[in-house]
């Protein structure tokens, strides 16, 4: 009886902690949402060969003109609607505060970086006299429009790459454009030639030890035959 007596005053004060320090109510923004949600897909990606002439004549054209401020109102129809927004046609033209680098180039070498469907982005190295500036590496995005029933490429983005340029280094040479595959050193060249030289003096000494085992063996069998 005293046990059952415990246990009821034992339930009996939980239960009035319950009901003096109920659980807190979620806030409205906790609840859950019946609205149907947004689900982010991710482009997924597409040949860069069939559209290649059309997405470079585009990026050098481009370059020539805003980059290089010459011809700047030819490139009003190379970009896209969200380069243009807040600006007009000879507002673009005059070259004034647009939203693009400046960069002298004598030349350009483009990387590709990724290829969707509706999107492309290049990595371009742009070369200036030697009295001039230094190389420069650049992210150029362009997406694709529809325009008279026609699709083009126009560009969307035009920005400088962060840190030291992808690894661009003294002049235009292509082994120092992109951070790619490190140049092979005179140390490792001669690191990878060791390895068939090593691989001919085993071949050698495997040859040697069957040749040394055949000719012993065949000097047991000669002993043998003869009863020695």
């Amino acid at each position: 009886m005293r046990l059952l007596g415990g246990l009821g005053l034992t339930a009996a004060l939980v239960a009035a902690i319950i009901y003096t320090f109920p659980s807190p109510k979620p806030p409205p923004e906790a609840r859950i949402s019946k609205e149907k949600a947004e689900i982010v897909t991710t482009p997924k990606p597409a040949a860069f060969a069939p559209k290649r002439k059309q997405v470079e004549r585009t990026a050098m054209e481009f370059i020539r003109t805003a980059v290089s401020r010459r011809d700047i109102g030819k490139s009003w129809d190379l970009v896209a609607p969200s380069m243009k927004r807040g600006y007009t046609k000879s507002d673009w033209a005059s070259g004034r505060d647009l939203p693009v680098p400046r960069y002298v180039a004598k030349l350009a070498i483009t990387r590709l970086s990724y290829s969707y469907q509706n999107e492309v982005d290049l990595k371009v190295a742009l070369f200036a006299r030697k009295d001039q500036r230094r190389p420069a590496v650049f992210d150029v995005t362009l997406d694709r429009y529809r325009q008279g029933g026609q699709s083009r490429w126009l560009v969307s983005s035009f920005l400088p790459t962060p840190g030291d340029g992808g690894g661009i280094g003294r002049g235009p040479n292509r082994s120092n454009i992109f951070a790619a595959q490190a140049p092979v050193t005179p140390q490792s060249a001669r690191f990878w030639l060791l390895i068939p030289v090593g691989i001919l003096g085993l071949l050698v000494l495997l040859l040697a030890a069957l040749g040394v085992r055949g000719w012993h063996a065949s000097r047991v069998y000669r002993a043998y035959a003869r009863g020695d």
